[in-house]
């Protein structure tokens, strides 16, 4: 698996949209508060809390983005985890915080704010972007 295919293979999870939107959220609302020092426990716990939505080479994905965030390779991880047909950007504030934007395919997008960190900021975007994407494509499919 290269490394441009890993964060579409990790995102065809969602593909059904399976995952819950509001979890989504909270999750991506925790990741702005981590500290630098806690970014590995970030990915920790997004990897275990996507796991049931991976299979196939989402799993494989899972691991190699795992691999990265244990090395201390964390901007690659969130980049990792991030499709290449997305567009997304991030930098760092005056006081330090750090922002980001993540538009997936089709336009959804979303992005962070205070972030402690920048692969943090791209999950937590990341995350609020599949979770819009969800419900999005759970009104447009109730019509």
């Amino acid at each position: 698996m290269s490394y441009e295919q890993t964060g579409s293979a990790w995102l065809s999870g969602f593909a059904h949209d399976n995952a819950n939107p509001d979890n989504l959220n909270q999750l991506a609302l925790w990741c702005e508060e981590l500290t630098s020092a806690e970014q590995r426990a970030g990915f920790e716990r997004i990897l275990r809390e996507i796991s049931d939505l991976a299979s196939g080479r989402g799993e494989a994905a899972s691991q190699w983005i795992s691999l990265l965030a244990d090395s201390g390779a964390f901007e690659s991880a969130a980049i990792a985890m991030i499709p290449q047909s997305a567009i997304y950007t991030g930098g760092r504030m005056k006081d330090g915080s750090f922002v980001a934007q993540v538009i997936l395919d089709g336009g959804v997008g979303a992005h962070s704010r205070n972030a402690q960190s920048i692969s943090m900021a791209w999950l937590a975007a990341l995350l609020r972007a599949l979770a819009r994407r969800s419900v999005e494509n759970r009104t447009r499919n109730a019509h």
